[in-house]
């Protein structure tokens, strides 16, 4: 288990799931979000017509036992993925301009919105997060702007504009909102997070204009734990960077799934000639595969474990937030 102190945190990787095989694999996974019950909704972007493995929502417990499929076929692109205190899932389909809404037992309930640049009109939806009232926010991408939906779609407020001043976006792409109710937006063309206030008034922004470690090469995702330290999917520079409340870098996290996951090792047992290959790679190689490529998405939990959906390969990898971590003392 790789473990990382710093600033007096603590995060352990636990584990990777995933890998392509049979209803256990993912084929790039892009939006996540945590559920009760210790569990995950991973989307699936899909491959060829005829793979095993396409476009559905897979449910599984964090720990990788897989539970379920939902919504096999239902969408084209998806961006986004949010759950209500039901437990409905709400996904953006950014190909469509519609958001589809399953009820707990995954089923279909219904869908909203419509292509446009109007109120309550979509262009790429994005990322989705449900607020303490339990309206839907929706990353209007193409329209650079963030709007409010009630559960069943009707249009409540919008804010946002092009551009890089503060409060302004640029192509936005995820979402969350903390427990005070203030938003954070990836603001993915921009290379920076911006916080907002619920009312969508501009609080903060993340990311640095000079080299401090903690500049941003078009995020694309964000998330807050409960200590209020907020992780950022750097996409475009294969890491997750953490800053605390008031914007200041604390560390990165690159990926180490050094280790194959259940699936990968049930696809190993079945390829014999996999093994052979794998023999060959060294231990540079290894090690860069252990390593996010395209990290897409992020969801952490009520006890603070951080998923990572990590798109080109096919996989999540799981991190813990360890709050009672002492450093071991030697004596040498």
């Amino acid at each position: 288990m790789k473990t990382q102190t710093v600033a007096g945190r603590t995060w352990h990787f636990t584990r990777s799931i995933g890998r392509v095989v049979g209803s256990e694999g993912f084929y790039h996974p892009t939006p996540i979000v945590s559920a009760p019950g210790g569990t995950i909704y991973v989307a699936n972007t899909g491959g060829a017509e005829g793979r095993a493995l396409s476009r559905q929502i897979d449910h599984m417990q964090i720990d990788g036992e897989y539970i379920r499929a939902i919504g096999g076929g239902d969408y084209t692109w998806p961006e986004g993925l949010a759950l209500d205190a039901d437990e409905n899932l709400y996904l953006s389909d950014a190909y469509a301009n519609c958001v589809l809404v399953y009820d707990r037992d995954g089923k279909q309930a219904t869908s909203w919105g419509e292509t446009g640049s109007g109120d309550g009109q979509l262009q790429r939806p994005a990322g989705l997060a449900v607020n303490g009232e339990g309206n839907v926010l929706v990353v209007d991408g193409d329209n650079h702007r963030v709007q409010t939906f009630s559960p069943d779609g009707t249009f409540i407020a919008a804010w946002g504009t092009q551009g890089s001043d503060d409060g302004q976006l640029n192509q936005p792409w995820g979402i969350h909102v903390d427990q005070a109710g203030d938003i954070y937006v990836a603001d993915w063309g921009n290379d920076r997070v911006q916080k907002f206030g619920p009312d969508g008034s501009f609080l903060l922004r993340f990311g640095s204009t000079f080299d401090d470690g903690g500049t941003l090469r078009r995020p694309s995702d964000v998330a807050v734990d409960s200590d209020g330290d907020v992780y950022v999917v750097d996409w475009g520079n294969n890491r997750v960077q953490i800053y605390d409340a008031d914007g200041d870098i604390i560390t990165g996290l690159y990926g180490d799934a050094r280790e194959f996951s259940r699936a990968a090792v049930q696809m190993f047992d079945a390829n014999p000639d996999y093994v052979a290959a794998f023999d060959r790679v060294s231990d540079e190689d290894m090690l860069e595969m252990s390593r996010f490529e395209r990290p897409r998405a992020i969801a952490i939990d009520e006890q603070d474990r951080i998923a990572v959906t990590d798109c080109t390969r096919c996989r999540v990898q799981v991190y813990e937030k360890d709050k009672d971590y002492v450093v071991p003392q030697f004596n040498l």
